[in-house]
Formats: C-alpha cells, sequence, structure tokens
C-alpha cells in the first residue's frame, strides 16, 4: 500500500486563459512545529499565502521534505510518501521550485521556490493506495509577477466580428506592435483559433530596442526605463493585411501579462477549411498507426507485440464537406485467415449493433461569460439518452451533421467499433486444472521431481488470435458516385477469450472465478499434500513448493512474489518465471533465501501472503487489462 500525492497545478495569465506550471518541480514538507501560526495557515486561503521564498528559508526547511514531483505539460504530478514519512498525517507544507515558465522563450537564470500553502490532506482508498488528490490554480497577479521574474512576456486574447453578435473570427493572424519613439517593434505574432483566442509570447528584448542596439536595449520614450511595451495589434488574413489599430489606439506600458478582447468592425469573409475526413490511427492514447504500427506477419502492434480486443478506438479526422456537398462516413471490415493474406474487393459494413457509444465532435455554444466564454455539447453515435445529440445513420452511412456551430472531431475518435460483433467471445472452461495446481481433491503432485514436463499439452486446446482488416469511406450524402477510401487498416490480431472456473486461493480457501482475461492460479504443494481434512488449517514447517499456473493466448508475464515479515539481515523472494510457449506456463519453485544458506526452516514464525500476478498483451488503443492476479496465504508454524 502507497501513500500517493497527485494532482494539477497551474497559473492563471486571465480569466480565461491559464497554463500548466510545466518545468516547475512540487515539493511536500512535514510541519515540524505544530503551532498556531500553522493552524492559521492550514485554513488560509493560498491567494494570502504565497510567498517567494529566499535561501535561507529553503535550508531551514529542508530537512521536513517528504516528497516531490515534478509537473508535467499537462500540469499534473504524481509522487509517493517514502520511507518513515510513508504514513505521516500531519499538514503539508506545498512548495514549488520554477525553473522555467511555460512558453518561455528566454534564457534560464536560477530557480526561483515559493511557498503556496499549508493545508492537511484529506486521504481517500483508492484501489491499493491511499491517494490526497490536490488541484490548484495561482493566482494571476502573483504568477504574472513570477513570469516577469523569467523575462517572459505574454499576451492572451480574443478577436471578434463586433458586426456580427460577437462572433469569433478563426483563421486571422494578429500581430502585436510597440509603439516604440524610433521604430515599432513586433513583439510577435499567433493565428487565432475556432473560438476566436490567441497567444502571443515574448521577451523584454522584443520591445526594448533603440538606435543603439543591440549595445543598448531600453523601452523608450524616455522616462522610465523599465517601463512595458505600448501595444497596439494588426491583422492579416491568408496573408493580405486588414485595416484595424493604429499606433494611436496603443495601450500604454502594459505589464508581464496583457489580456485583451479584439473587436473587429469590417468584414472578414473566412471560408470554411475542410480538412479531408481520414481514419488514421487505433486509440489516442497509444496511437496505433493503421499500417506503419502493424507487423504484417503476427497483424500485432510494432512495437509492443500487442493484440488488440474488446472495444476499440478508431482515431482519425471528420470533416462537414466532400467537395462542397454534406458528407457521410462508414466504416467496413474484411476477415481473414493471416495477417498476410492480401485483401480482397469484399467488405462488410459495420453496422450501428457493432457501434457502442462514440462521441465525434461538438456543438460550440457561447456563453457571453469571460470565465467560460464556450460550452462544448457533445455530439454522438448511438447514445442511449434520445436527449442526447445523435447523428443520423442511414443504411450504416452516418451524416456528419451540418450546423455551423458543429466542430467535428480532427485527429480524435471518429467510431469505436465492438470486435465481439466480428468475433463473438469464447468462453474456455478450466475446470479441469492443470495437475501442476491442484486441488484437495486432486492427487497430489511429488515434491521431487516438481513441475510437469515443458512439454505438457496444454489443458484445453489453443484458441488462436483472429485477424482483420478495418478501412473507412466517405462520400456525399446520397451520392454513391462520389464515394472514396480513407484509410485502410493492415489485418490485425484480435483476442476474445474468456476464462471460466478458474481456481483461485488453491486449497488454502478454494473457489472459482469466471469471465477472467487469463487464467491465473496459485497453490502450494504441501497444504495439498497434507491437508486432507477440508477445515484443517496447515502450517508449514520445513518445506514450501509453489505450484503456479497462467494461460492467456496473448500472455506477457507471469511472476510470484511473497509478503511476510523477514528477520534482521534476511530477504528471500521467487526466481522469475520463464514463459513456455503458448497458451500456458505452469510449475512448481520455491524460495530463494539471502544467505543462501537459510531454509523454509529460518522463516518467522507468522502469516505469509504469495501472490501471482499475470498480465496479458491486449490493447484496445487505450489501455488494456490490469495485472490479473491469484494468492494464498499460510502460517509458517
Amino acid at each position: 500500500m502507497g501513500f500517493i500525492l497527485k494532482g494539477n497545478l497551474a497559473g492563471e495569465l486571465c480569466k480565461d486563459c491559464k497554463e500548466p506550471l510545466f518545468g516547475s518541480i512540487v515539493r511536500f514538507y512535514r510541519v515540524e512545529n505544530f503551532d498556531l501560526s500553522i493552524i492559521t495557515n492550514v485554513a488560509a486561503d493560498p491567494k494570502n499565502t504565497l510567498q517567494i521564498l529566499d535561501e535561507k528559508q529553503i535550508k531551514a526547511k529542508a530537512k521536513l521534505l517528504i516528497a516531490e514531483a515534478e509537473i508535467d505539460e499537462q500540469g499534473n504530478y504524481k509522487t509517493e510518501l517514502k520511507g518513515k514519512y510513508e504514513q505521516y498525517d500531519g499538514p503539508l507544507m506545498i512548495d514549488v521550485v520554477t525553473k522555467r515558465v511555460f512558453n518561455q522563450k528566454s534564457k534560464d537564470r536560477d530557480p526561483i521556490q515559493f511557498n503556496i500553502t499549508t493545508l492537511q490532506p484529506r486521504w481517500r482508498q483508492i484501489n491499493d493506495d491511499i491517494v490526497f488528490y490536490w488541484k490548484y490554480c495561482i493566482n494571476q497577479r502573483f504568477w504574472c509577477r513570477m513570469r516577469e521574474l523569467f523575462d517572459a512576456w505574454v499576451i492572451c486574447g480574443r478577436l471578434l466580428n463586433c458586426n456580427n453578435d460577437q462572433i469569433p473570427l478563426p483563421g486571422v493572424k494578429v500581430i502585436a506592435m510597440d509603439d516604440d519613439w524610433f521604430q515599432d517593434d513586433e513583439l510577435g505574432s499567433a493565428i487565432t483559433d475556432s473560438t476566436g483566442h490567441f497567444r502571443i509570447d515574448y521577451t523584454s528584448n522584443d520591445f526594448k530596442q533603440t538606435f543603439l542596439s543591440p549595445l543598448i536595449n531600453v523601452e523608450t520614450p524616455f522616462p522610465p526605463f523599465n517601463s512595458g511595451p505600448d501595444v497596439y495589434f494588426e491583422l492579416e488574413f491568408d496573408g493580405t493585411p486588414i485595416v484595424f489599430e493604429k499606433p494611436s489606439d496603443k495601450r500604454n506600458n502594459v505589464g508581464p501579462c496583457l489580456c485583451v478582447t479584439l473587436c473587429f468592425e469590417g468584414e472578414i469573409i473566412i471560408p470554411e477549411i475542410s480538412i479531408p475526413a481520414t481514419f488514421t490511427h487505433f486509440g489516442k492514447a497509444k496511437y496505433i498507426h493503421i499500417q506503419d504500427d502493424i507487423d504484417s506477419i503476427t497483424g500485432k502492434t510494432n512495437p509492443g507485440d500487442f493484440a488488440f480486443y474488446s472495444t476499440i478506438n478508431l482515431v482519425g479526422s471528420l470533416s462537414k464537406k466532400l467537395n462542397g456537398q454534406p458528407m457521410e462516413y462508414m466504416f467496413e471490415y474484411q476477415i481473414v485467415s493471416s495477417p498476410s493474406s492480401p485483401l480482397t474487393g469484399t467488405w462488410t459494413p459495420v453496422n450501428s449493433n457493432a457501434v457502442p457509444t462514440t462521441m465525434i465532435g461538438n456543438f460550440l455554444i457561447e456563453t457571453f461569460n469571460p470565465i467560460n466564454p464556450w460550452i462544448k455539447d457533445p455530439v454522438y453515435i448511438n447514445h442511449p439518452d434520445p436527449l442526447s445529440n445523435n447523428v443520423d445513420i442511414v443504411d450504416n452511412w452516418i451524416r456528419v451533421p451540418q450546423q455551423a456551430n458543429f466542430e467535428a472531431h480532427q485527429d480524435a475518435e471518429i467510431l469505436k467499433l465492438a470486435t465481439t460483433q466480428i468475433f463473438s467471445t469464447i468462453f474456455l472452461d478450466m475446470s479441469a486444472p492443470p495437475s501442476s495446481i491442484g486441488t484437495k481433491t486432486t492427487p497430489p503432485l511429488p515434491i521431487t521431481p516438481p513441475a510437469p514436463p515443458m512439454t505438457a499439452a496444454p489443458l484445453v486446446p489453443q484458441v488462436f488470435n483472429k485477424y482483420v482488416a478495418v478501412r473507412m469511406k466517405q462520400r456525399q450524402v446520397n451520392n454513391s458516385t462520389s464515394e472514396a477510401v480513407a484509410g485502410t487498416s493492415k489485418p490485425i490480431a484480435v483476442f476474445n477469450v474468456r476464462y471460466n472456473n478458474v481456481n483461485k486461493h488453491g486449497s488454502w480457501a478454494p473457489d472459482t472465478e469466471d469471465n477472467q482475461i487469463a487464467a491465473v492460479s496459485v497453490n502450494i504443494q504441501e497444504i495439498i499434500t497434507v491437508g486432507e481434512t477440508p477445515d484443517e488449517c496447515v502450517k508449514i514447517i520445513d518445506a514450501l513448493h509453489v505450484n503456479y499456473h497462467g494461460r492467456n493466448e496473448n500472455l506477457g508475464s507471469l511472476a510470484l512474489k511473497i509478503t511476510g515479515p523477514n528477520k534482521p539481515g534476511q530477504s528471500f523472494s521467487f526466481p522469475p518465471i520463464s514463459l513456455m510457449a503458448s497458451p500456458e506456463t505452469f510449475g512448481t519453485t520455491q524460495l530463494q533465501f539471502t544467505p543462501s544458506t537459510q531454509t523454509v526452516n529460518d522463516l518467522r514464525s507468522c502469516a505469509f501472503t504469495i501472490e501471482l500476478t499475470a498480465s496479458v498483451l491486449l490493447t484496445n488503443g487505450e489501455s488494456g487489462p490490469g495485472p490479473i492476479r491469484d494468492f494464498i496465504s499460510f502460517c509458517k508454524a
């Protein structure tokens, strides 16, 4: 069991413009002296406790550090309390060490450490871990000051059409200019996104230009020498300048964070940019290319050697138009005998029954709220709620919505495919376990020699991977002459098998489970051999032979571990398990001790648990099944 600290940290630039604290480290300190000032800090709003620390303050608290973590590109962090602090339940002081800020263009400087707050964690049990999740966004005033210390200046803005109900203007180049005494400086430029938002990052060198530059750089006119730029904006569309602001419209001496809403009163005719509809990948997380990342010999992923299972996420891009006309699309599949089999002209449409609920885009709804200017209303295929935005499907053709505010998925999911509608799930009965596992009614396996021979036949016949190719077609609505293929995958390996009557907990607390991704069972030979009475709890004395069994035709690994107390200077573990040829791996093994002269007889008289864990090489494009486990406990006499 671990004590996990995780969460997300961001900094506010404007009300609708925030950024992750990427490039920083979050540090957690225990509280040494829990006095009244600490209690006050625990209850305080972090905006009142933010403080940049000097070297003396940092050194003073160094011994109290109990965990730290890097903050990733999304602002997420995760770390675990270690050693003697793993069960520390007092308040935590939270600091951030900033090395660089997001989109920083200036040179690196010395890191800055600042304190955010002190708080009492609210721990929650999540699976096998105790977790504290904390998310916080640093207020604009403090974070923009931090950016200035790193010479990282930013403009966050939005461009709207004032003559058309404040409609955003996407695809327009916004150029930020600094009105200067001698020569106006271009601070930077950006293209507005689909909601009209843009961001421009720059440094002080971009506006501290004079006729003596680069020997002398100061912001002019004089004085002051340390003022910010005087900003006005120019616009371009498709390479053509658009009359907009003049230097006299400038915003004087702006700070490191400038938040603007630009209102254009003229007319810009922005044609709809039609991105060709394409099917390119399996899964957004794994991002498996439909051709380059599929092995032509095995049909599995390369790298990784994963077969597919269950519902696969098909990733690509949609467009509303095809040759200027409303578009519709469908998916088809073709079953082949092997990955290297040539594809024929015979394809089967993916019907609605094989498509679970799939989100393919959003309707954008403006709220006129500067904090949350847009609401995204999802659009689905086959959502069970009749009030949801479901697309029309006619003869397996999915019609792309044509509303002006529809934002189609780009490089995201465009169909979920339930492979169980192509290859039905096969259930294998494991009720007669191999002799290496055994039950109290199974003839015992001799302790020596251990394990069945490596050439032992599988308990049940092997079920092999099956293979299918998938492709996307698009066309103008109801126009068969315009049909075109928009992406065809190599044949992929699919494995939809579940295992029933899988033995669990050996002869200690015998049970069976159904619908298992893998058959994973563990037992102790001495319990099978000695324990004849069902309610007798057999103790281990001087011998411990562990029988293991794992079954999945795409088995990735099999490992044993033991949990229990050790004597001073003593350690013990199981040797690695080498996989047999598919589909099953089984055998008998024993503990390895340090010192090597010790045996089972040297274990402490206590309770121990042995766990067998298997991983399988299966994916749906996003993730795979988690570890599959079985365990058994025993008492050492």
